[in-house]
């Protein structure tokens, strides 16, 4: 890789040092987010559980692990390891799959999520990704978002039912003893709807438009969106009341597709100790106040966001 200029060339105790030091960082960070204090309280804590990994490494490597479904053996693990060595692509310093990587078309291994399968959604509900507000939204009626379509839903529909196997519970189906019930008597979906609530995901870690987008979309079905821990503007607080014909708001010009009576206000307000975004306003908007502890006492770092990505309307926020 150093011959073919693909990493900086240095000593074989610089590579060894460079290993070391990007295995500590990636070993401590997920450590972190297991929110246990001290290094030592992870020493045999079995706090995980294996998947598709088979008896022989769990024995081997993992004693002591619980793992349920087995999986991929020692052999396995080495075969994988020498076909993603680079000189066994012809010498070309290539990975020979760059599809077990990315989910890269026809390469590598089937993703769950992939680009296709969400160009297939985006047809069920009418979206083009070709119009934004950069192009000729403005133009278009309805802003470009074309009616949805059952029958795109249903080739969806039809592509995650024939999909290969990726997860557990691709294994599992309905066995039931009892004839189903009739439809009446199921709640109707506005009743369901209800129930709903988004995870939380704060205003930086999602855009604006996506964190206001969600935010009026699960308030329109009843449910609960939650705010995260990045705080939220003031003016989310009130319903919107300045919608056009078109749709859009002076006061949100970035959204599209709005009515009056709208609300980007989210259903929980979140609050962690000695966090970020927590104002009178924040707080008295709130329909339901979630409030952490303890910040590290959960899977996850909350709020944790790179500079890069830090604007001047986020950072006024997280003031």
């Amino acid at each position: 890789m150093m011959e073919a200029g693909k990493i900086t060339k240095s000593t074989l105790n610089e590579a060894q040092d460079n290993y070391r030091n990007a295995v500590n960082a990636g070993l401590l960070k997920i450590l972190s987010k297991m929110g246990i204090s001290l290094l030592s309280s992870y020493a045999g804590a079995q706090i995980f559980e294996a998947i598709g990994i088979s008896e022989e490494v769990i024995n081997t490597s993992f004693k002591g692990t619980t793992s349920r479904v087995g999986g991929i053996s020692l052999e396995e693990i080495a075969s994988e390891v020498i076909t993603m060595r680079p000189e066994v692509a012809d010498a070309k310093m290539k990975l020979v799959n760059y599809g077990y990587y990315k989910p890269v078309p026809a390469l590598g291994e089937y993703h769950a999520n992939s680009a296709d399968l969400a160009r297939l959604l985006h047809n069920a509900i009418g979206l083009n990704k070709k119009v934004s507000a950069a192009t000729n939204r403005d133009e278009l009626e309805n802003d470009g978002v074309e009616p949805a379509s059952v029958a795109n839903y249903e080739i969806f529909k039809k592509s995650l039912e024939e999909a290969p196997l990726a997860n557990i519970r691709d294994l599992l189906d309905f066995e039931s003893d009892r004839e189903s019930i009739p439809l009446e008597e199921v709640e109707p979906a506005e009743e369901i709807m209800k129930r709903f609530c988004t995870g939380a995901m704060s205003l930086g870690a999602l855009s604006r438009e996506a964190h206001e987008t969600l935010a009026i979309a699960v308030n329109r079905v009843g449910g609960k969106s939650n705010s995260g821990e990045g705080g939220e503007d003031t003016i989310r607080g009130k319903p919107i009341a300045d919608v056009d014909e078109k749709g859009r708001s002076p006061t949100f010009p970035h959204l599209a597709g709005l009515k009056n009576g709208d609300s980007a206000n989210s259903y929980i307000h979140q609050v962690a100790s000695g966090r970020f975004g927590v104002t009178p306003e924040f707080l008295v908007t709130a329909k339901q106040i979630e409030i952490k502890m303890a910040q590290g006492a959960k899977p996850g770092e909350g709020g944790q966001l790179p500079g890069p990505k830090v604007s001047d309307y986020i950072a006024g926020l997280r003031a």
